[in-house]
């Protein structure tokens, strides 16, 4: 009998590492049980736990569950894209490029690389680049509200919002639906200098659109709804 007892404490530790394993697997779907996973065992939980934090702006916490997520699971390019962002947040931009080289090397399409690559480009004042890449996200629609209050720090400044005209002016489809989805996130001035810029550039955006843009402006800012609205949508 005594002779046993190694044999089903064997057991019930395998019971239990394969609870928390398959409660790891689980967070991928249900984040909230991302924080009962051990680090030890966390890979999905690792993502989520990584994901919330960034999302809460906890740079301390979100590099150090980055860290531990890209030292179990090293290959995917969104893991390190996820670092990236991560070091971000905590004005490492040392480890934040060296990440995001290392993620465009596997794979930066993923959504949350081409937000980290928008976030480090912009805190870069690489405002091209970071146009480039909201304009990449706001064209499938991924981490929305991330990439609307990026926009909105983008076209805060003169260069900024420069290079998002150009943007706007380039051939595409994502420019109409993001003038009801994504702008309103901004500030209306910005948004208001941004627009005449692209249309001063020669950006063909729906009238339609364009209106329902103006309509939000308050009878006090009827000077900054000028600045593109008529325009030629005269009918």
């Amino acid at each position: 009998m005594i002779a046993r007892v190694p044999f089903y404490l064997l057991l019930g530790i395998v019971a239990v590492l394969t609870s928390f394993a398959q409660l790891d697997r689980s967070s991928r779907f249900a984040p909230q049980l991302a924080a009962w996973v051990p680090p030890a065992l966390s890979g999905f939980a690792a993502e989520q736990r990584t994901r919330i934090a960034i999302e809460a702006q906890q740079g301390d916490v979100a590099l150090t569950e980055a860290r531990n997520l890209i030292a179990r699971r090293p290959l995917p390019g969104e893991h390190l894209a996820l670092l990236s962002t991560a070091a971000v947040l905590e004005e490492d931009r040392v480890l934040a490029l060296s990440a995001l080289e290392a993620s465009a090397a596997r794979g930066w399409r993923v959504p949350v690389a081409q937000y980290a690559s928008a976030r480090a480009a912009l805190s870069s004042g690489q405002h091209d680049i970071a146009a480039q890449r909201i304009s990449a996200l706001l064209a499938t629609s991924a981490l929305a509200d991330e990439t609307h209050a990026l926009l909105a720090e983008l076209i805060a400044s003169p260069e900024g919002r420069g290079a998002m005209a150009r943007r706007y002016a380039a051939g595409g489809h994502w420019q109409a639906n993001s003038l009801t989805s994504a702008l309103p996130a901004a500030d209306p001035q910005h948004v208001a200098l941004l627009l005449a810029e692209a249309l001063d550039a020669g950006a063909s955006l729906p009238c339609e659109r364009l209106a329902l843009v103006a309509g939000s402006y308050t009878p006090e800012q009827a000077d900054l709804a000028a600045l593109f609205w008529p325009r030629d949508c005269t009918d």
